[in-house]
């Protein structure tokens, strides 16, 4: 193979610990008719990408090996195919791949193809490897958020406030109008910097110990879900986003008060669009816990699985 039709793509043959990611080279995609390649700026380390690599995703992810990693990704317009009108090769995008079988390769590479409508423009507003940062953790935030008709002077409890979603919403939710507080575990200063009124350490006070009560409830941690219902309001409207939260969800739909919504997010280029502008604005801010080379992958990886949360883990790709 012509090593100018090669990238540098983060793969694994086996599942396992993060050792298991190694970077080789891989062939650079070709778009399909309603596909764009971009080269690939930054992406982010996200909870799916960690399962994925357990084999937690078995059922979803596909045969065979080698297998990428990433989701979503900031970067430019490499080549368009023959049916895509825009954008135009050299264009700032960003995108979310979506819940789909990652291949050999996926964003965690030089080059990724994705289909048109799942991509839109990057901000302006921040450079590209610190936007790679938001286009999953925003879309699920507004994806969570937008059913539970946040409204100006809501108060919102978000259960996780330090972690990549769980700040991000933090930040939508106070675009939206809400009085924001957050539950975390170590770093309270995430949550303070995305917005938070009231940081709650849970491990200091127990669900049942917050004081008050919520219109919203956003659960990014998916521990005590249940209990954190128990602060709504009557009428009160909550959420959950991790997949811990599965079996309090399964029981609040055969208990008293509001069943809680099952939230995951879903490539919306309107979504991303709306994400972007916030940005541009200085609304909504990407926060990093911290950046990686390409070849610490597996250190960004080991990291978001032994590290408190704090942010989001981007790799650095060019």
């Amino acid at each position: 193979m012509n090593t100018q039709d090669t990238m540098r793509a983060v793969q694994f043959r086996s599942y396992g610990a993060p050792e298991v990611l190694e970077v080789g080279s891989a062939e650079i995609p070709s778009p399909g008719p309603k596909e764009v390649v971009v080269e690939v700026a930054a992406f982010s380390v996200n909870a799916v990408d960690l399962l994925t690599r357990r084999g937690k995703m078995r059922l979803l992810d596909g045969m065979g090996f080698p297998k990428g990693t990433g989701v979503d990704f900031a970067g430019l317009v490499h080549a368009v195919g023959d049916q895509v009108g825009r954008p135009v090769p050299g264009s700032r995008v960003w995108g979310y791949l979506g819940m789909r079988p990652p291949g050999r390769t996926a964003a965690g590479a030089q080059y990724v193809r994705v289909r048109f409508d799942r991509l839109a423009p990057a901000p302006d507003g921040v450079p590209l490897t610190e936007a790679a940062a938001l286009p999953l953790a925003g879309l699920t935030a507004v994806q969570a958020l937008r059913p539970l008709r946040v409204r100006r002077g809501n108060r919102v409890l978000v259960v996780g406030g330090n972690g990549g979603v769980g700040s991000t919403v933090v930040q939508v939710a106070r675009i939206m109008g809400g009085e924001v507080d957050a539950v975390v575990g170590v770093r309270s200063d995430v949550a303070v910097s995305a917005g938070a009124r009231t940081v709650f350490d849970y491990h200091d006070l127990k669900p049942s110990d917050v004081p008050g009560s919520y219109d919203v409830v956003v659960d990014t941690a998916g521990v005590d879900a249940l209990a954190y219902r128990r602060l709504l309001k009557p009428g009160g409207r909550m959420a959950a986003i991790a997949p811990g939260a599965f079996w309090d969800i399964v029981k609040s739909m055969f208990s008293p008060g509001p069943m809680i919504r099952m939230v995951s997010g879903k490539p919306s280029v309107k979504d991303l669009m709306w994400l972007a502008a916030k940005v541009n604005i200085g609304e909504l801010k990407p926060i990093l816990a911290a950046t990686y080379p390409l070849d610490r992958i597996a250190e960004a990886h080991r990291d978001a699985e032994s590290l408190s949360a704090a942010g989001k883990r981007v790799v650095l790709v060019q």
